[in-house]
């Protein structure tokens, strides 16, 4: 059974994602691109709502695959980020698409092989294994999500 991955990095100012069709073990990345948004809060969510909306409409994905938060040194970061993350979560409710979701360690030793690998290394490995040049490291990383998901669930099954 063919299916839909839609992976998500998601950001207050810029979500990466990425559309991988899997059949099989076989995976094949369809699309990828950056939802950037440069206005307050709440329009950008807003604009992440209705872009995300429009791409699951357009490309019915049967599953979601989500970057976890990490925020580092800056709490209020992990805020913002928990804001965004709930438009998704919203979003896959209305739609009933399951979410899973990936710390960003699991999607770096995915894409990497190495749980630490720096945001230039995760840019790198997708260039070379998509053969593709994302437009920003959050498109590079929704592909990597995506990616992770692609090789942690056993979609053979169908």
């Amino acid at each position: 059974m063919e299916k839909i991955i839609l992976g998500i990095d998601p950001g207050n100012y810029s979500t990466g994602f990425s559309l991988f069709k899997i059949n099989g073990k076989k995976h094949v990345l369809i699309g990828s691109g950056t939802i950037k948004t440069h206005r307050k809060k709440p329009e950008n969510f807003k604009i992440i709502f209705e872009s995300l909306d429009k791409t699951i409409k357009e490309h019915s994905p049967t599953e979601i695959a989500l970057e976890s938060s990490f925020y580092g040194n800056n709490p209020q970061t992990i805020i913002k980020l928990g804001e965004v993350r709930g438009v998704i979560l919203l979003l896959s409710a209305i739609h009933n698409i399951p979410v899973y979701e990936y710390t960003p360690q699991q999607v770096k030793n995915a894409i990497t092989g190495y749980g630490w690998a720096k945001k230039e290394e995760v840019y790198f490995m997708v260039q070379k294994l998509f053969n593709i040049k994302p437009e920003t490291n959050d498109e590079a990383d929704a592909i990597a999500v995506g990616f992770c998901h692609c090789l942690t669930k056993n979609h053979s099954k169908g």
